[in-house]
């Protein structure tokens, strides 16, 4: 018996990050597109707490507190850099061990930085002092995934209430820490 010849390439664990890489031009995406992206970003943030939870080391943190040692006191008005938020949530997105997780992390980086310096950021006069790293950090270190879940919530805050500031409300912020609901 002579065995079958099959014609053409067998895929046998597609990587679909690498056709889907090809698409995500920023250039080229509708605004609706690019801003329903960025909402996944965000939305990929706040859920993933468990597995930090399940994989965080003690390196880990001693890694994430380097990383956070400069950070101001007070983030009310503060925009942090390009860089400084790849290195933060980025050593998340490694915790995760989640490699396809990390790998749409990376691929969405350009449409993060596109959506970013756009228009597509309404400006937010209604600026909320959030959860900053240093205190996601401490959560990591001695919370639970729901705090660290409501924390990135409100850490993201800013950024949900520029994508959608018809949901701009007066009240303070609050986050459930270990130590109890707390105004931010």
């Amino acid at each position: 018996m002579i065995p079958a010849r099959k014609k053409g390439a067998v895929i046998t664990n597609p990587d679909i990050f690498e056709s889907l890489a090809k698409s995500l031009n920023p250039y080229v995406l509708s605004e609706e597109t690019l801003k329903e992206i960025f909402e996944l970003r965000l939305v990929l943030e706040i859920g993933m707490a468990d597995l930090l939870f399940f994989h965080v080391t003690a390196e880990d943190i001693k890694e994430l507190k380097q990383i956070v040692k400069d950070e101001p006191q007070s983030t009310k008005d503060y925009m942090f850099e390009a860089s400084y938020e790849i290195r933060f949530h980025g050593k998340l997105y490694e915790i995760s061990q989640n490699q396809t997780l990390k790998k749409f992390q990376n691929l969405l980086l350009p449409i993060f930085d596109y959506v970013e310096k756009s228009e597509l950021f309404k400006p937010n006069k209604h600026l909320k002092k959030f959860v900053s790293h240093k205190q996601l950090v401490s959560i990591l270190e001695k919370g639970t995934p729901e705090q660290f879940r409501n924390g990135m919530r409100q850490h993201l805050e800013n950024h949900f209430l520029r994508l959608h500031p018809s949901n701009v409300t007066t009240q303070p912020t609050r986050i459930l820490l270990k130590s109890g609901l707390s105004d931010i």
